[in-house]
């Protein structure tokens, strides 16, 4: 499987601005140039194992993450599903949270009865 460097440099890209952290500040931490970080950022180069874990590091987030985009969606992983829903979780107040919690206990309460009901029918 080829990495795509374009895909993965403009995720890079999103999380940091997500963080709201600058170019340079990440380079800075990661300790490279402002212009390697830069084609990193626009898929211009190739860069090694150890600078994206560093990445990850700094953004606060798993490789696998950063990688995300380099696989099917249904080939995620349960922990990068997770990781995903906890990012978002990250940015709600309390009652978002609790309102957050209901609406997935409702769901998966619904999906049940609905597999059950699919099992019954196919008897």
């Amino acid at each position: 499987m080829e990495i795509d460097y374009v895909k993965l440099g403009k995720r890079i890209r999103r999380i940091r601005e997500d963080r709201e952290l600058s170019q340079e500040k990440l380079a800075k931490k990661i300790g490279v140039s402002m212009a390697h970080m830069s084609n990193i950022e626009n898929g211009k180069t190739k860069f090694s194992l150890p600078v994206l874990i560093s990445i990850a590091d700094t953004l606060g987030v798993t490789p696998d993450v950063l990688l995300l985009e380099q696989v099917n969606a249904r080939e995620k992983t349960r922990g990068v599903l997770i990781q995903q829903v906890d990012e978002q979780l990250a940015e709600c107040d309390e009652a978002q949270i609790f309102m957050i919690e209901e609406i997935v206990h409702s769901a998966k309460k619904l999906m049940v009865e609905y597999e059950k009901r699919v099992r019954e029918l196919k008897k």
